[in-house]
């Protein structure tokens, strides 16, 4: 287990190391330069802050992605360790970052011994997992994409519980949830 958690990380924190022999693609993480202690953020269009990026700031960010030929890593994440691992990479090395929820990821979340037939561990462990996010991502100073995963026509029920949830939230709150639902 120790191996497999080390193997994500190690392979995780890749996708944001600057290196020279991946020039054909840029992402926001890589365009620092050789020094791996410099970090540099792509130039994040003004509405985008640190902390989970919803509505107008979600369309100006991917707008400028688009317009400055940069792709915005996202990472399928299982914990708390995962969503943390993403978010400090994220920070360590210059850019944002999309934290991906899967409905597995989510269960996982809630945990495994749990009932699941009405996808009730896979919304609780989502929810929180989101919940997390909101806590955590300004401390790490870098915007964070919230998206949850695709979904089979099988699993709705799970995109239905994480939608009026998502509404209940916005209700109290006055900010989305999750950024975006694939």
């Amino acid at each position: 287990m120790k191996l497999a958690i080390a193997a994500l990380l190690v392979g995780s924190a890749a996708a944001f190391a600057p290196t020279a022999s991946f020039g054909v693609r840029n992402s926001a993480l890589n365009m620092a330069t050789e020094a791996a202690t410099e970090k540099a953020f792509a130039k994040l269009p003004a509405t985008v802050k640190p902390g989970v990026v919803t509505g107008q700031a979600l369309v100006d960010l991917l707008d400028a992605a688009k317009e400055q030929g940069y792709a915005i890593p996202g990472v399928n994440i299982v914990g708390s360790n995962s969503i943390n691992a993403c978010m400090e990479a994220a920070a360590k090395y210059g850019g944002p970052i999309m934290v991906t929820f899967s409905k597995g990821g989510g269960q996982f979340i809630a945990g495994k011994s749990l009932n699941n037939d009405a996808d009730q561990a896979s919304i609780a462990g989502t929810i929180a997992g989101a919940r997390h996010v909101h806590e955590v991502a300004k401390l790490y100073g870098v915007p964070v994409v919230l998206h949850t995963d695709h979904c089979q026509k099988a699993w709705l029920p799970w995109i239905d519980g994480l939608l009026a949830a998502s509404e209940e939230h916005y209700a109290k709150e006055g900010f989305p949830l999750f950024s975006s639902h694939m």
